[in-house]
C-alpha cells in the first residue's frame, strides 16, 4: 500500500516535472517567439526609421519642388493676367481688323463693281470707236475739203480786206477834206463824217419850222459840206447817198416823235432845196431825207438820257458799196472766227 502510493507520487512528480519541462519549453519557445519578433520587429523598425529619414528628404525636397512650384504658379499666375490683357487687347484688335476686313471687302467688291462697269464701258467704248473709224476718216475727207475752202475763203478775204482798206481810206480822206473845209464852226464825227445840229437852236420845241436866226449858219454849214461832197468830182463818183435825218429824245410817244422827226428832217430837206446853194439835180440825185423818231437816242457818261443832245438833225453820207463793204467785212470776219 505504502509502495502504491510511492508510486503514484513519483508518479506525481514525474508528470509535474514532465508538465513543468513542457510549461518551461513554452516559455522558451514563447521568449524565443518573443526574441525573434523582437529581432525582426527592430529590423522593420529600422527599415521603417531608414524609410521615414528617407520621407523627410523626400518630404523637404517635395516641400522646395512645392515652394518652386508655387513660384511657378506664382509666375504662371502673373503670365496668365498678362497673357489675358494681351489677349482681350489682341482680341480687341482682332474684331477692329475684322471690321476693316469686312470695309475693305465691301471696298473690294465695289471696286470690282466698278472695274465691271469700267470693263463694260469700254468695251462699248471700244466697240463706238472701231464703228468710227470710217466716220474719222470720211471727216478727215471732209476736214481736206475745208481746209481748201478755208485757204479759198483766206484769199477771198484778203482782197475783200484791201477792198475794204482802199473804201476806209477813201472815207478818211473824205472826212479830212471835210475837216478842212469845215474848220471848228461844227463838229464833225471822226468815224461817219456825219454833221449834227441841235433841235434847239434849228427849231422850237415840238415845232417843225425853222427858226429865222438859224437859217444864216445853217445854209453856210451846208453848203461847205455837200459842196465838199459833190463838187468834187473825185469825191463824187464814190457817193452813193447824203441823208438828213430828223432825230427826237423820248419825250412823248414813238408815233408822234416819228411825226416830228420826219418834220424836221423834211424842213431841212426843202430849206437846202429853195436855198439853191447845190445844184437841185445834185439834190435829187443824192439827197434824201428821214426822222428816226427815239431810235437813236444819246446818253451821257452815266447812262443817263441826254434829252438835249438827242434832239438833233444829223447829215451824213454813205459811200458806194460801204454798206456792203461792212456787211462782208462782218461776214468774213464771223467765217474767219468760227474757221479758228
Amino acid at each position: 500500500m505504502y509502495k502504491k502510493n510511492q508510486n503514484s507520487e513519483e508518479n506525481f512528480w514525474i508528470s509535474y516535472a514532465d508538465l513543468m519541462a513542457g510549461l518551461l519549453f513554452v516559455f522558451i519557445l514563447v521568449i524565443g517567439s518573443i526574441v525573434i519578433k523582437y529581432a525582426v520587429t527592430q529590423n522593420i523598425l529600422e527599415e521603417e526609421k531608414k524609410a521615414l529619414n528617407s520621407s523627410e528628404e523626400e518630404k523637404s525636397k517635395l516641400f522646395l519642388e512645392l515652394a518652386k512650384a508655387k513660384n511657378l504658379y506664382e509666375n504662371a499666375k502673373t503670365d496668365i493676367e498678362n497673357s489675358k490683357k494681351e489677349i482681350n487687347l489682341k482680341a480687341s484688335e482682332i474684331e477692329k481688323l475684322k471690321a476693316l476686313l469686312l470695309d475693305i471687302e465691301v471696298k473690294f467688291k465695289d471696286e470690282q463693281t466698278k472695274t465691271q462697269n469700267l470693263s463694260n464701258e469700254l468695251n462699248e467704248k471700244t466697240n463706238v470707236i472701231t464703228l468710227r473709224d470710217e466716220e474719222i476718216k470720211i471727216l478727215a475727207d471732209k476736214l481736206l475739203v475745208q481746209t481748201q475752202i478755208h485757204q479759198k475763203m483766206v484769199e477771198e478775204f484778203d482782197v475783200a480786206k484791201l477792198k475794204i482798206k482802199t473804201l476806209t481810206g477813201l472815207k478818211l480822206n473824205v472826212i479830212a477834206k471835210l475837216k478842212e473845209k469845215l474848220g471848228n464852226s461844227i463838229q464833225i464825227d471822226e468815224k461817219s463824217g456825219a454833221i449834227k445840229f441841235s433841235s434847239n437852236i434849228l427849231f422850237d420845241q415840238a415845232s417843225s419850222v425853222l427858226k429865222e436866226e438859224s437859217k444864216k449858219e445853217l445854209k453856210n454849214t451846208l453848203k461847205k459840206y455837200l459842196s465838199t461832197l459833190l463838187e468834187d468830182k473825185e469825191i463824187r463818183k464814190n457817193i452813193e447817198s447824203i441823208t438828213i435825218e430828223g432825230h427826237t429824245n423820248s419825250d412823248g410817244t414813238y408815233l408822234s416823235n416819228l411825226a416830228l422827226s420826219q418834220q424836221r428832217a423834211q424842213a431841212v430837206m426843202q430849206f437846202l432845196y429853195d436855198s439853191n446853194i447845190i445844184d437841185k439835180k445834185l439834190i435829187s440825185k443824192y439827197i434824201n431825207s428821214s426822222g428816226r423818231s427815239d431810235s437813236d437816242l444819246i446818253f451821257a457818261k452815266d447812262g443817263v438820257e441826254d434829252k438835249d443832245a438827242s434832239r438833233r438833225i444829223e447829215i451824213k453820207f454813205n459811200l458806194k458799196n460801204e454798206d456792203a463793204m461792212k456787211e462782208i467785212q462782218k461776214y468774213l470776219g464771223d467765217k474767219i472766227e468760227n474757221i479758228k
